[in-house]
């Protein structure tokens, strides 16, 4: 019943990938004439050119600081055509606009990378691209885990993250390590959509991760997003939490999830209800040791 719910409509999404492909500021021609520009004392060239990828100011701002990273040339990629080097590009752009922002305005401290992939993840543009998102304060869950990781670590003198680790490292959650990044099914999903958790062990913010763990990270979630199209997927989420980018935090790890999302149809079916928005309540559609069995394959490097 669920998976019937995920399933896409093909020939609608063919039809909406072509109708928004025609205005669209983010594909080759239009990226470098219809997008905003960096002042100049900021990124002197305008825009931040990291492989493939292209920094820009986001016209809609969701923090103190709102930029974004499109990530291909195509304006709409199946979930497996997504490669680890587009994710690369991606990081590698991001952490350069975070490195001259601090820079130039150091009270800045808490970034978030984010990707909301097509409508029903909460994407108005269909072409792939990245938040970059920056506060002097911390989102509500980077606070949340910031503080309890805290409090975690004054009561048990060890790391949450580090014990998580342990604990699940040869357990039936646990997938993979990819080149220093740790790759699980997390043992209570945020919000239970194929939900994947990956974490940077000693590694506190994102100026800290070597370009070896950008590659694991990269090459994880091409991975994954393979397995979702597998099963049918054509949509996700992704958020990476970084701790304060001026100071290392022994009891915090950088850490990411990824979940997929609803498929597109004309009836328009949204997981979007009552128990997560109002009620901050999850709900899995399989239990977690179940899912990370038939993904853990895929991550085997």
């Amino acid at each position: 019943y669920a998976k019937g719910l995920m399933a896409s409509d093909q020939a609608l999404l063919r039809f909406l990938a072509e109708k928004t492909k025609v205005n669209c500021p983010f594909c080759p021609g239009k990226v470098n004439t219809a997008t905003p520009m960096f002042p100049k004392d900021l990124v002197q060239e305008g825009r931040i050119v990291s492989g493939d990828a292209v920094v820009i100011p986001n016209l809609i701002g969701h923090a103190e600081q709102s930029v974004l990273a499109v990530l291909s040339k195509k304006h709409y990629l199946k979930l497996g055509e997504f490669t680890a080097k587009m994710f690369l590009d991606g990081f590698k752009g991001g952490v350069e606009y975070l490195k001259r922002l601090v820079q130039k305005v150091p009270s800045i401290r808490f970034p978030v990378f984010a990707i909301n992939y097509l409508p029903p993840a909460g994407s108005s543009i269909f072409h792939p691209h990245m938040q970059i998102l920056v506060r002097d304060r911390p989102f509500y869950l980077t606070r949340l885990l910031i503080e309890k990781s805290k409090a975690y670590y004054k009561r048990e003198a060890s790391s949450y993250w580090h014990e998580l680790l342990r604990k699940e490292k040869n357990g039936p959650r646990y997938l993979s390590e990819i080149n220093g990044v740790e790759w699980l099914v997390p043992f209570a999903p945020l919000r239970g959509l194929n939900e994947v958790q990956a974490i940077i062990k000693g590694k506190s913010n994102f100026l800290e991760i070597s370009n070896m763990e950008w590659h694991g990270l990269a090459e994880g979630i091409s991975r994954i997003l393979s397995f979702y199209e597998g099963e049918g997927y054509v949509s996700f989420n992704l958020i990476l939490i970084s701790g304060p980018m001026d100071e290392h935090l022994e009891y915090f790890d950088v850490n990411l999830r990824i979940i997929s999302r609803p498929g597109i149809q004309s009836l328009c079916f949204t997981d979007a209800w009552a128990v997560p928005y109002l009620l901050w309540d999850g709900e899995a559609i399989e239990e977690p040791e179940k899912f990370a069995e038939k993904l853990r394959s895929f991550l085997k490097y």
